[in-house]
This record gives C-alpha cells, structure tokens and sequence, in this order.
C-alpha cells in the first residue's frame, strides 16, 4: 500500500457540482500563485529549488526538493501554510514509533515487516504523523502515530481519485463547499477518516463503518481559545492540570472543544475534558473501570472529578472510555 497524497477538489461552479481528482499523473499548470503565496514559501522553505506549482480552487500546491528530499506542500491563496509531505527513510523514524511497531499484538514484527520508506505529514497546529507501511506477503496495513506513539491507528485502506466512496464525497461538497479532500483512509475498525483542507485550516472528518458522519476536527492554539472557554480551566479542579492539546469539533448536535489535560505531577496520565457551546454543559471521560465518585461543583461550568484518581493511560486514550455528564447550574 504505497501512500500517496490524494486530493479531490469540492466547490460549485455556477449550478453545476465541480470536483476534481488528482493523482500522480497529472499535468502541472506551473500557474504562478500569487505574491502572499510565494512570499510564505519563500519564508518557510528557503533554499528549496525544482519549485513547480499546481492550483486546486483556492489552494496552491507546490512541489519541490528541499535537503534532498521531495516535497509536496499546500498554502491557501492568503499565504497560510497548511500541510506538508515528504519521505524519510524507516530508520529515521523516532525510537518511540519503532517501540510501538516493534511490540505490535495486531501487526507482530515475526510476520509484519516495515517498508523502508516512510511518510512524513506535517499540518498546521498537528503534531507531526508518520505513515509507516508493514507487509506480510500480499497483505499490507500502514500504521500512523505522531513521533510519541501517543496517537496511532492502523488503516487498511486507502482511496484516491474516484475509488473514493462516494458517500464521503457527497458529504464534503454539500458541508465544506471550497475543502480540498487530500486523503481518505478506512480503518482496522471499519470506520473512515477524511483529511481535508479547509478555509484556513486542515481539518479531520471522522466517518463510521456505514459512512455516516461523527464529527469533523482541527487543532486551535490555546492562546486562540475564547475567555468564555477558558474559564472553564481556571476553575480549582484544573489548577493540577496542564493543557496538552486543544481541538475545535463539530457533532450534528453542535460544536464544542476538547482538551486533553496532563496532571502536573503524573504526566502520562491525562484527562480528556469536552465543552460544549456556548459553555453551559461539560462531559468528562473516565475510564471504564473508574470506581470514584463524580462530583458536581457549585460554579459556573464545571463538572470535577476528583483530581487525586488516576485518569486515563495515553497508551490507551480514546479507547474503551465512557462519558459523565452533568448540566451545571
């Protein structure tokens, strides 16, 4: 399974639904960007040569060589950077995601073997992901972790062009007009992700095995979150508590945003904490096997779990977790 960039277009075009596939075969268009654009190239990848440049709707695409490594990068047509790819050899990948691999249950190393090259996606506010592939014979499975392992997943699949299902395409275009689709992959769960650029930002879209929609994500700086939301920390039951990642996220229901918070004096062991908007309701996750007592606190917004409980282990974040809600008055 060799992992490529895949982008589809997503826009209208007077009455008319316009959507554009690109693979490796395409012709570039070498149409100059514009003065923002290549300004910001300039700035974030001085000494690049080989600069060949392709337009997809209000995205710019540039190709380059770069330390001698091939580039793909995407800015918007106001000059923000938004993601980035390249190629690394497997035994540059950080020791972390080589541990990870090497200890597999699902993908042990006795049967699975590494290619030797390996994706590198860097995205705006994303820490960085690696894509490394195994083999076993005719089988193949690529794993994605940020260089900790404390983000993982294993996709099975990959679509490009028009194998991408068209009930994810349908989606995108009626729910983010001008996204740019750069890659959907399915799951060992069954489940899909959409990665995408939209307006100023890549964005996740998070699908279930039958295609419909959960939710879509972006990470936000912590400095960009509204006082209104941050208030919600700066209660006592945070203050052991340091913000490890912030997400913006979008349910049917409504919007909220996510953090992941690391206890001060146990790091590793982190707390994910969603608030919904406006701010009026949180949700806790705890583990499944959490024995402590959920406590409403008498304030604005927040909903405290006893702080002295170990929360959640990241090696297992996101799995087989339940939620504790509460309205607070």
């Amino acid at each position: 399974m060799k992992t490529r960039l895949i982008v589809v277009l997503l826009g209208f075009l007077g009455s008319g639904m316009f959507v554009a596939c690109r693979d490796d075969a395409s012709d570039k268009d070498d149409d100059r960007p514009g003065k923002a654009v290549e300004l910001a190239f300039q700035a974030k990848y001085p000494g690049a040569t080989g600069v060949e440049w392709e337009s997809k709707g209000v995205f710019r695409e540039a190709d380059f060589t770069l330390n001698g490594r091939e580039y793909e990068a995407w800015f918007n047509t106001s000059g923000i950077w938004l993601q980035a790819e390249y190629a690394v050899t497997y035994t540059s990948v950080p020791a972390a995601i080589k541990d990870f691999i090497a200890n597999s249950i699902d993908y042990p190393p006795t049967l699975w073997t590494p290619d030797a090259a390996t994706e590198v996606l860097e995205r705006k506010n994303y820490p960085d992901w690696y894509a490394v592939e195994l083999e076993n014979g005719a089988n193949e499975v690529t794993i994605w972790a940020d260089a900790e392992a404390y983000l993982h997943r294993a996709v099975v699949e990959d679509y490009s062009g028009n194998d991408i299902p068209q009930t994810i395409l349908t989606f995108v275009t009626q729910n983010y007009r001008q996204a740019l689709l750069t890659e959907v992959g399915k799951w060992s769960d069954g489940a899909y992700q959409a990665n995408m650029l939209d307006g100023n930002e890549a964005k996740q879209i998070y699908f279930d095995r039958s295609m419909n929609w959960q939710y879509t994500e972006w990470p936000v700086l912590f400095s960009e979150v509204p006082a209104v939301v941050k208030e919600v920390l700066n209660s006592t039951a945070y203050e052991n508590y340091t913000v490890r990642s912030v997400d913006y996220r979008q349910f049917p229901q409504g919007d909220r945003y996510h953090f992941v918070l690391t206890p001060k004096q146990q790091p590793g062991l982190d707390m994910a904490l969603d608030i919904d908007l406006p701010v009026s309701y949180t949700h806790l996750t705890l583990p499944t096997n959490y024995s402590g007592k959920a406590t409403i606190v008498h304030s604005r917004y927040v909903l405290l779990l006893q702080t002295s409980m170990v929360i959640l282990s990241n090696r297992h974040y996101g799995c087989r977790l339940r939620s504790v809600e509460g309205s607070v008055g």
